[in-house]
């Protein structure tokens, strides 16, 4: 009896971790993209806003939706509808799936040098491999579907890597400088962080998942570092920017 009260009592509290983690990143979101997306034209921006294309609305519509089913997601968890968290896996899936193409194409046509100091094959980098590790992890959450502990955290950190985009609008951010692009990196890393935490604190060592998960963020930094001014990773950009546009 003591053990059940105390596994029941465990599980409450990874509820509330995963509840919890899924509104902070909510708000990140909500504040990220305020002046440009959800309150576009209320709110002062420090630059002018550029005219807003279908391919961007959609790519900002996917983007939105996938945050909102993601806090929906932990919500039924934590309300114990594990069958309708289920029945919504394959749509999550689905959204995931059509976020990567949009993205990529979105990275393509609208590929403007930001922070301006990069050439555009080299900003390309930036999208690429967020979205290349955003379906790495997607993936994996998928295969994994039917074992919640490793599930939940691959798709924790998926959401980390699309999370770059709304932190690099914080206004607190340097993001004129190639160092202030990759602190937005940093900071979604170590939003999938608390995960060693929890790790520790229930299990006493880290999840496979969680390393997996880190590993994949932190290793998607370290390659884009050494491939974007690289000749091969040039020429292969603009190949696929030629044939995408």
């Amino acid at each position: 009896m003591e053990t059940r009260t105390r596994s029941q009592a465990r599980l409450s509290e990874e509820r509330l971790f995963y509840s919890g983690m899924a509104l902070l990143i909510f708000a990140l979101v909500v504040f990220g993209f305020a002046p440009t997306w959800f309150l576009r034209g209320t709110l002062s921006t420090t630059h002018p806003l550029k005219p807003l294309t279908p391919l961007v609305m959609l790519h900002g519509t996917l983007f939105t939706t996938w945050i909102l089913l993601f806090v929906t997601q932990a919500g039924l968890i934590s309300a114990r509808r594990q069958q309708l968290h289920m029945s919504l896996g394959i749509a999550t899936v689905a959204l995931g799936a059509a976020m990567v193409v949009v993205g990529l194409l979105t990275a393509v046509w609208d590929n403007v040098p930001s922070p301006p100091v990069l050439p555009p094959m080299t900003n390309f980098a930036f999208p690429f491999f967020d979205i290349m590790a955003f379906a790495t992890l997607l993936i994996g959450g998928y295969v994994t579907r039917r074992n919640p502990q490793t599930h939940k955290r691959l798709m924790l950190c998926a959401t980390a890597v699309m999370l770059q985009p709304a932190i690099a609008r914080l206004p607190f951010f340097p993001t004129t400088t190639v160092l202030g692009y990759e602190i937005t990196t940093v900071i979604a890393f170590l939003l999938a962080t608390p995960l060693l935490v929890w790790d520790f604190a229930q299990r006493g060592r880290p999840h496979y998942a969680t390393l997996i998960g880190l590993g994949v963020l932190g290793g998607e930094q370290l390659l884009r570092l050494a491939a974007w001014e690289n000749e091969t990773w040039l020429t292969f950009a603009g190949w696929l920017v030629r044939t995408l546009s």
